[in-house]
């Protein structure tokens, strides 16, 4: 027997999906802004301790703290909107790859592993066919 998924149920999972992606970036960027700094003052004192095996600039972890909230919000908002749905899903992936990497430099390997299936979502996301909204009616994109 044979199971076939219809595509509007696959196109409503990428939406749902899409929503919940989006929310997640949007939650956390304006956290960061509401934070006023001290997300950054954390972590870049927690990317500066000397006792870490990995040591780089401490202006590059600077330059991306500063980003991380506008990159946050900037991603919310286009995946809700459908903008270039793809080319955000993989901004998403690798977006959350380079705070995988963050963790793996503050040698936070449970976070690591943590990040794993919320990269995975972006995966799901980008395969599934895509819900978007074009007068009234959606397609697939």
């Amino acid at each position: 027997m044979e199971n076939i998924i219809s595509i509007k149920t696959l196109k409503n999972a990428e939406l749902l999906l899409r929503i919940t992606m989006s929310i997640t970036l949007l939650v956390a960027g304006i956290s960061k802004f509401c934070s006023h700094g001290n997300f950054h003052k954390y972590y870049l004192k927690q990317f500066t301790n000397p006792g870490l095996r990995i040591n780089l600039p401490s202006s590059l972890f600077d330059v991306y703290l500063s980003l991380i909230p506008f990159l946050e919000v900037g991603i919310g908002i286009a995946l809700i909107a459908s903008i270039k749905r793809r080319f955000f899903i993989v901004v998403w992936i690798i977006y959350f790859i380079s705070l995988e990497v963050g963790h793996y430099v503050l040698e936070e390997f449970t976070s690591v592993d943590l990040l794993i299936p919320i990269i995975l979502f972006g995966v799901a996301a980008y395969i599934l066919p895509g819900y978007e909204f074009a007068g009234g009616k959606d397609k697939v994109g």
